[in-house]
């Protein structure tokens, strides 16, 4: 089981998802400047129900790519 911070706002699931995204996206790059604020808006997000993210026009899958939207121009919301 991969290790995360005890103070992450993030599920184990949500985490992988988010390492999964910034490990195919992000090669080369580290973005932990600011990954703690990303962090919690990913579990905001994360935390709407799925009628309120379409309205946003965003889907779970695609939370990764929306907080990280600045940095990579890539990937379906």
């Amino acid at each position: 089981m991969p290790l995360r911070p005890a103070n992450s706002p993030l599920s184990p699931v949500q985490s992988r998802r988010l390492d999964w995204y910034l490990a195919s996206t992000g090669l080369g790059c580290n973005p932990g400047t600011g990954r703690a604020a990303r962090e919690a808006e990913y579990a905001r997000l994360d935390a709407l129900p799925d009628g309120a993210l379409r309205s946003m026009g965003l889907s779970r899958r695609g939370l990764p790519a929306f907080v990280y939207r600045d940095l990579f121009h890539t990937g379906v919301l």
